[in-house]
Order: structure tokens, then C-alpha cells, then sequence
């Protein structure tokens, strides 16, 4: 049997150890060449859980070579050619996927699971489509791992509080609710700078650290700052920065894309938390600030919930991600007694209308948060899942022709993906504009789903994206897009032309539905395109078999 190399290297002058790949691609084999005079020796050992179940060592008789045999059946293991399968990589996510964010991930994997980058170009996403039906699944091109076959990416929806990107490493594709499922990473992915937002960027995602663990305990969690901004690490950070990321980091989440050996450390005591929190600089007057305050049967943590103040209601994101995070930190530093969260602004009649059915209620269940002067839900059921594959947002269809047109070599200008981040608006120079929600006029600034831009045709088009039931609203809501092509496209793009468009995505039409609709994709992934569609949107889906 031939097995793969990983690494070789000489212990001392006599002793070399070799690393190689195991029958399944999921462990390794351990082999030591001892050449020390007069007592050549050879040692190997099995690291893996699954391999050691089929495989044997068989030893030649001078004892200085081996082999593996089979001692059940490992045609499973086995591939087309002969060799053994591997495992793939399977990223899951709700957003459109970055090449630049996919490198980051695969590199964060190779750091922390013994894995190394082969081949490292150009990285490109490719839809799979197959005889002009689009299998819902992404495969990665010019960047490949030494212990996956394959790098692929489907489309996901969280049940509530859902972290960006979850990496699987197993042959198959996960299974929604399925236990036995390999998880090995959990990535939140953020481009606010503590410039941008004192609160958002450390505080806006912190419930989503809590929610996983019910669902998958074990699971590496990460904080990933991606490279869209440019880092100022000489300015000092925030407080409000530096007890958030305190907080991640005792909480063992990795930040990567941040340096934290300057200015942050995680906290070591339940005390060194509430001294740092104190210390902190008071909000301005009027606002609640989030103080903690320790007593022997109770910890009491203040910070408003409702949002406005007088709503009554759960809504203030960046204090539910702060009351989150701080909660967790106290039980994670020991606390196993109550915490009670005060001067919230909620109401009981929010409560009991909710049912326990809202994100920070699910959060108080988790860890055992109490609301002062509210009687608490006495069940509440978390979602049985924690993901689900997407197949009803309108961004199956949007996405997809992002994704297919940056694979062509279009130029992505704008995104707005359903249920996405919102991200910047991108000159024809490269420079990266965030897009107000007015217009010069005091007018909401209507914005597509997604704008990309064709150079050697000197397109742009601009599209909005929309479920089948909601078709004639795209229709409508096309005509808006004045403002954005007059106050941005137009200055950015000198002499472009512009085509405004619809995605529609859902049903089981089999046809194309209007003279506005670019792309319909039903619910089987049957791709219809306009034929009067430009040319370079034609060619790229003639390319993988869509017919026009």
C-alpha cells in the first residue's frame, strides 16, 4: 500500500520520524527509522480512530519494514482510481462567500488541525450545475489542503443567534439536526473597526457565541477581523474594545486579523472583571450604563434591552451581544449562582407574548439569566435546529449570479444579499464607499441586491432579487434606482451602461417569467435565463451547460 507523505524529519543524528497520511485521510501513521550502528530498529503506530477498526500492521521478517492489511472490508475508503478517499471540507454559511475570507478560514484550519496548503493560485468559487440544474453546492477552485479532497460551500439559514461560517470536515455533506456530524470550526466574520462603531464591532456578535453551545459545546469557536479595512494597530482601542475582546478571548474564542499580544488578555477572576468594567468611562447621561455589581447570592448586571427605551420590548442589539457576553464570562470564571439583569425596560406583557421565543430569552435559558421584576417563561424550548440548508430566501438566485459572474471576471460593486451582511460600494478604482441611507435629497436611497459590472462590455447591472410571490414587487422597486446610478455608479464608472434587473427564485415554473427578470431558478435548480439578457451574462451560464 502507498501512503502519502506529510513530513520527515531526524529526531538526532540516528533517529528519523515519519508523518504519513492514513487509508482515510483522517488520521495519520507514525513511522520511526532507527539507524543507530548495530541496532537498526523500526518502529510505526495507527492514529486513527477509523483505520484502526480495518487495518492491520504486517511487519517483513527483519522487522525494519511495514505495511497495512485490510481486516475488513475498506472499499468505503476507496476512490475511482483505486486510492482512498478523503475527506472534504464543507463550509456552510448564510452569506455570499469571499475568496479572500474562504483563504482566511482554510489557513485558520491548516494552523489549528495539522493541515498545510498544496496548492495556493487564484481562488476561485464555482457553482456546481449540472445539465442547466444548479446543485446547491459551491466548489472551491486553486486552493486545495493536503487531508481534504475538496473544499465545498452550501447555502445556510440559522434558527436565531447563527455564526457566519461552520466548518465540517467529513466525506458527505452535513445533515440538518444530524449529531454525528464532524464540526470543527465556528466563524464569526466582522469588517467593523473600533473606529467604525465603539460597541458594534466587539458587542453587536456576542450572543452568537452563547446560542452554539447547546447545539455543538465542543466546537472551536473563532472571531475573524477580515482584511476589507485597513487595521490601525498603533492606535490604542477603545475600553469598550478592549473588555469585549477580554471577554472573547476568556471565553477561548480565537481572534484572527487582530493582534491581541498588545493591549488584550483574557480576565482570570470573576473580581478583575468587575475592577475593568468599573473602570470604564460612564455612557452620557440618560443612558443606562452596564455596570456589575457582585452580592453573595446574586450577581446584578444593568443595561437597557428595549429599544426605543420606552418599548418594552427585546430589541437593543448591542446590549443583548454585551449582557451576553458578560453573563457567559461570569459562569465561565465560576459564578453558580443568579445573575439578574436590571434596568432593562422590559415588560411582562412582552414577555408572555413572546412565549420565550426571542434570542436573548433563549440566551437567559442557556445560562440562567433572570430579569428583574419579570416572571420568567417556565419552559423554553430552544429551535431544534441550529441550521437548516436554505431553500425559500431570495438569495439562492441573487447570490448564485454573483457568485457565476465573479468566476467569469466580473467586478462585484455592490452586495446586499437578503439576510446578509450589507457591504460596501467599490469604485472602478478599488476604493470602498459606505452607502448612506439617504440620498442628497432626504429620500431613502434604494439599493439592488447585488451590482456587478462587466468590463469589456462596459456594463453594469444592477440587480434586485426576489421570490416568485414577490415578483411584481422587484418590478416596481427597479424603477427606484435613480439616486444610486446618478449619485455613485455614474461618477465611479464614466460612460457605463447600465441594465436594472430581477433574480426570482422559488416555484416550479419552467420558463422565463418576464422582459425585467434576468434569471429565474426554480426549487428543483432549473436555470432560465432572458434571452435578451447581455451577451456576457449568456456566455457564462452557456458555460456550464445552461441553455438560452
Amino acid at each position: 500500500m502507498n501512503f502519502k507523505l506529510i513530513s520527515s524529519t531526524y529526531v538526532n543524528q540516528y533517529l528519523r520520524k515519519n508523518i504519513f497520511e492514513c487509508p482515510c485521510g483522517t488520521g495519520f501513521i507514525e513511522g520511526d527509522d532507527d539507524y543507530t550502528p548495530g541496532h537498526r530498529d523500526c518502529f510505526a503506530s495507527l492514529h486513527c480512530s477509523k483505520c484502526e477498526q480495518n487495518f492491520s500492521f504486517k511487519w517483513t521478517t527483519s522487522g525494519l519494514s511495514w505495511d497495512l492489511i485490510e481486516t475488513k472490508n475498506t472499499s468505503q475508503y476507496r476512490n475511482n482510481s483505486g486510492g482512498y478517499k478523503m475527506d472534504n471540507l464543507w463550509l456552510l454559511t448564510e452569506e455570499r462567500p469571499k475568496p479572500s475570507v474562504i483563504l482566511q478560514i482554510i489557513e485558520m484550519y491548516c494552523a489549528d488541525f495539522s493541515d498545510k496548503i498544496t496548492v495556493k493560485q487564484e481562488i476561485k468559487i464555482k457553482p456546481i450545475i449540472d445539465n442547466g440544474v444548479f446543485k446547491y453546492v459551491y466548489v472551491i477552485e486553486g486552493l486545495k489542503v493536503a487531508n481534504a479532497e475538496n473544499i465545498f460551500i452550501k447555502t445556510v439559514s440559522g434558527s436565531s443567534s447563527f455564526l457566519d461560517f461552520l466548518l465540517f470536515k467529513q466525506e458527505k455533506a452535513p445533515v440538518e439536526g444530524s449529531t454525528n456530524d464532524n464540526l470543527i470550526m465556528a466563524i464569526e466574520e466582522t469588517k467593523t473597526s473600533d473606529d467604525e462603531s465603539r460597541n458594534t464591532g466587539v458587542y453587536q456578535r456576542g450572543s452568537k457565541f452563547v446560542y452554539i453551545t447547546p447545539y455543538y459545546d465542543n466546537v472551536k469557536l473563532y472571531m475573524l477581523y477580515n482584511e476589507e479595512l485597513e487595521a490601525r494597530e498603533d492606535k490604542k482601542p477603545s475600553d469598550t474594545s478592549v473588555f469585549g475582546t477580554n471577554i472573547l478571548l476568556t471565553l477561548g474564542v480565537t481572534i484572527v486579523g487582530k493582534d491581541t499580544s498588545k493591549w488584550f488578555k483574557p480576565f482570570k477572576t470573576l473580581d478583575e472583571l468587575i475592577r475593568f468594567k468599573a473602570g470604564m468611562r460612564q455612557p452620557p447621561a440618560g443612558n443606562v450604563p452596564i455596570t456589575i455589581t457582585k452580592y453573595s447570592d446574586r450577581i446584578e448586571v444593568s443595561g437597557r434591552l428595549a429599544k426605543p427605551a420606552d418599548a418594552g420590548n427585546i430589541g437593543h442589539d448591542p446590549n443583548i451581544g454585551a449582557l451576553s457576553m458578560i453573563s457567559k464570562c461570569i459562569r465561565t470564571l465560576g459564578w453558580d449562582k443568579d445573575i439578574v439583569i436590571t434596568m432593562h425596560g422590559v415588560t411582562q406583557t412582552y414577555v408572555d407574548k413572546t412565549k420565550g421565543k426571542n434570542k436573548f430569552l433563549y440566551i437567559c435559558n442557556i445560562l440562567g439569566l433572570k430579569l428583574d421584576g419579570i416572571v420568567m417563561p417556565k419552559r423554553v424550548e430552544l429551535p431544534e435546529l441550529y441550521w437548516h440548508y436554505e431553500m425559500s430566501s431570495e438569495k439562492m438566485t441573487s447570490i448564485l449570479l454573483h457568485v457565476l459572474g465573479m468566476y467569469n471576471g466580473m467586478y462585484g460593486v455592490y452586495e446586499n444579499h437578503a439576510g446578509c451582511e450589507r457591504g460596501y460600494f467599490r469604485t472602478k478604482s478599488g476604493r470602498l464607499v459606505t452607502l448612506p441611507k439617504k440620498d442628497k435629497h432626504g429620500i431613502n436611497l434604494y439599493l439592488p441586491d447585488v451590482v456587478l459590472y462587466d468590463e469589456p462590455s462596459n456594463i453594469i447591472i444592477l440587480v434586485e432579487g426576489k421570490k416568485l410571490s414577490t415578483l411584481a414587487n422587484g418590478i416596481e422597486e427597479i424603477q427606484y434606482y435613480d439616486s444610486i446610478e446618478d449619485e455613485y455608479i455614474k461618477p465611479a464608472y464614466k460612460g457605463v451602461s447600465i441594465l436594472r434587473c430581477v433574480s426570482i427564485f422559488g416555484g416550479n415554473e419552467s420558463g422565463h417569467l418576464h422582459k425585467d427578470v434576468l434569471i429565474y431558478m426554480n426549487l428543483s435548480g432549473k436555470i432560465f435565463i432572458n434571452p435578451n439578457a447581455p451577451e456576457c451574462v449568456k456566455t457564462m451560464f452557456r458555460a456550464v451547460g445552461v441553455k438560452i
